[in-house]
């Protein structure tokens, strides 16, 4: 399995050196929440009294509040909400969707894209096969189409995307989350329960850590422990080099 991780270049050698909060198997989108416990205030002791002097004794009511807070991943943009990363494609657009409809429905909710290599030759980019290759970049979303992929030979189409970059996490656009929630930010806890199947791997001389759902579906990590998090995920091929 090959990776490819680079803002605008994501297909080069930067996923040798590029390492990929929290989310459910339906969506990670949540809100910080507080419990507030009100601990029982003490009651006045009874009064004692003397055959000359009335003393009184009261101890002090007092209010204890304990504050538990939980925090989660910010809630999804509802602008972009429709835009679900999966193994098959992003929101409506699938992998061997033809190039100019993809790059026009990813607009549609992005705006215009940063960057667009226009058709090249692929090892101009990275070992693609086929005879050309196009970069289409909004932020840290990468689009890739070629001639020549898994899904498709022969004709261009859309075959791959990485989403975030671990140089710039929290870059635009921001928010996007896959099928079950998992985000830029969620941690392999989460990772982990949203896709029970998947191999949380080690950093090792080639590749930082990274999660592996399926050759479709991949992504770099902070770290291995639970409370490590996402800082990149890739769908469908790359090119490496």
């Amino acid at each position: 399995m090959m990776f490819a991780m680079k803002r605008g270049l994501v297909t080069t050698a930067v996923l040798a050196c590029l390492a990929l909060a929290a989310c459910s198997s339906s969506d990670d989108a949540g809100q910080s929440s507080v419990e507030i416990t009100l601990l029982p205030s003490s009651t006045a002791a009874p009064t004692e009294t003397t055959e000359s002097t009335t003393t009184t004794s009261t101890t002090t009511s007092t209010t204890t509040t304990t504050v538990v807070a939980t925090t989660t991943t910010a809630p999804v943009d509802p602008a972009v909400a429709d835009l679900q990363l999966s193994g098959d494609g992003i929101g409506t657009a699938g992998f061997g969707a033809e190039p100019e409809g993809v790059i026009g429905y990813l607009s549609s909710y992005l705006g215009p894209p940063d960057n667009d290599s226009g058709w090249v030759d692929p090892l101009s980019i990275g070992l693609c096969p086929g005879t050309e290759l196009r970069q289409v970049t909004w932020g840290v979303l990468t689009l890739l189409f070629g001639d020549v992929s898994a899904v498709v030979d022969g004709r261009r189409h859309f075959f791959g995307y990485t989403y975030g970059d671990q140089a710039e996490v929290g870059a635009a656009p921001v928010g996007l989350v896959t099928t079950r929630g998992v985000g830029i930010g969620s941690r392999v806890i989460d990772v982990k329960a949203a896709y029970p199947a998947a191999t949380i791997n080690p950093e090792d001389e080639f590749f930082p850590p990274f999660f592996f759902v399926n050759d479709s579906l991949r992504g770099f990590l902070t770290g291995v422990d639970d409370a490590a998090t996402v800082t990149a995920i890739l769908g469908g091929a790359d090119c490496g080099i």
